[in-house]
């Protein structure tokens, strides 16, 4: 797998990856930074960003009984 290759050739190196996919960055990234509107938001490691800010999404479907 590619992810497992660049995270065997990261050793002794810094990789600047850019990624729309936060499972991706999770699983390579030591440091995450995200960007908005051409800026750094905020950066840290992967648990700093899960406890500052959660971990996903919860998604609430509500209906009224009707089909």
């Amino acid at each position: 797998m590619l992810w497992d290759k660049l995270k065997e050739f990261k050793e002794n190196r810094i990789i600047i990856l850019t990624t729309h996919f936060m499972e991706e960055a999770d699983y390579l990234g030591d440091r995450i930074a995200i960007m908005g509107d051409g800026r750094i938001k905020t950066c840290g490691t992967s648990m700093f960003l899960k406890n500052r800010f959660g971990v996903g999404y919860t998604l609430d479907i509500f209906t009224d009984g009707n089909d």
